[in-house]
């Protein structure tokens, strides 16, 4: 084998581990400070490399905070597609992504913080408030796939406004969470995603 690709390999062995590093250390910040203790001064001081190499990685702080907030979302719904994918009904599936989505910020609590700070400077901070709108929008439009999903097998209720339904799924999951993370015991999560999910089949039951 030539010696060629197998440098190619190295190098893209080491810039892939250089940006995991980069950004581990990323999200430790912002989960630990908020958005605003995310400078690149802040990263050089735990990094063992220079800012160049960060630099090299990330044009600006802009692109850091997309890639901190893409990949706190992706580690939740990770364990969101495996609790769905494992459902069997479709009401048990609708069921697993609120309670696991829940769950997910709860559980994952560096990725839940992350979240949380970029939720604390929506009135201020116009970029995070873009990428939020985008979370918000990939998260109903997962649900408006469910939802239709369930009216073609029959299931759900065909005259449902499904687009509503999908922003009441959101705006249930951010409420328990956020009531969960700013004062911790007021709340039961699983009770609260019991009667929320009961709440929702009951309006989209099938009658007869």
């Amino acid at each position: 084998m030539s010696p060629v690709p197998a440098a190619l390999s190295q190098i893209g062995s080491v810039r892939d581990l250089r940006r995991a590093q980069i950004l581990d250390e990323a999200r430790r910040l912002v989960s630990e400070g908020g958005l605003q203790a995310l400078t690149f001064a802040a990263l050089e001081a735990r990094l063992s490399f220079t800012r160049g190499v960060i630099t090299y990685h990330f044009d600006n702080k802009a692109e850091i905070v997309d890639a901190v907030l893409d990949s706190a979302v992706e580690e939740i719904d990770r364990a969101n597609a495996r609790a769905v994918m494992a459902a069997g009904a479709i009401e048990d599936k609708l069921r697993a992504v609120i309670a696991h989505t829940v769950g997910g910020f709860i559980e994952h609590v560096e990725a839940g913080r992350i979240l949380l700070n970029f939720w604390a400077r929506l009135p201020r901070d116009q970029h995070a408030a873009r990428i939020n709108a985008r979370l918000y929008r990939r998260y109903r439009e997962h649900s408006v796939a469910l939802l239709r999903a369930g009216q073609r097998l029959g299931r759900f209720r065909a005259d449902v406004d499904v687009e509503a339904l999908a922003a009441h799924m959101v705006g249930t999951v951010i409420g328990i969470v956020t009531q969960s993370y700013f004062e911790p015991g007021a709340i039961d999560p699983d009770a609260a995603v019991a009667e929320a999910v009961a709440t929702l089949l009951a309006r989209l039951r099938v009658a007869g």
